[in-house]
């Protein structure tokens, strides 16, 4: 005999709410060199590869209420934008970490390949969602 499982709209609202809304999601750019972090590794280690000066600041925001997307069968807490500057001399970086502030993983690691190095005046922009799926 078959089983069908189907997931609760509600359940994915509820543990998107509990991950993520009202929390400070943070974004920072890194420069790994040859520490083998991963996914895996710490934000704490992670953030001993942060890139400084240049006009960079780590990005931070509040999360807002979110909503389940029927299309994509998943629940989605609004995407935002992340977005770095360069000035000076500029800089470079091969990692974005993207992190919930207090956790001690990291929701997710973006990897540049090759490096990105930016200019005086120079503006990247990630845009990043978060969800839950099924």
């Amino acid at each position: 005999m078959a089983l069908t499982v189907q997931q609760s709209t509600k359940e994915l609202a509820r543990v998107a709410n509990l991950a993520y809304e009202g929390e400070t999601i943070k974004v920072a750019l890194c420069n790994v060199g040859s520490t083998g972090y991963t996914a895996e590794s710490t934000v704490t280690n992670w953030l001993t590869t942060e890139i400084s000066g240049n006009g960079y600041s780590r990005f931070s925001l509040l999360l807002g209420t979110g909503a389940y997307d029927s299309v994509d069968a998943r629940y989605e807490v609004p995407f935002f934008d992340a977005v770095f500057t360069a000035s000076g001399s500029g800089f470079t970086y091969d990692r974005i970490l993207v992190y919930v502030d207090g956790a001690i993983y990291p929701h997710s690691v973006i990897t540049e390949n090759p490096n990105i190095a930016m200019v005086a005046g120079q503006a990247k922009t990630y845009r990043i969602l978060l969800s839950v799926d099924d």
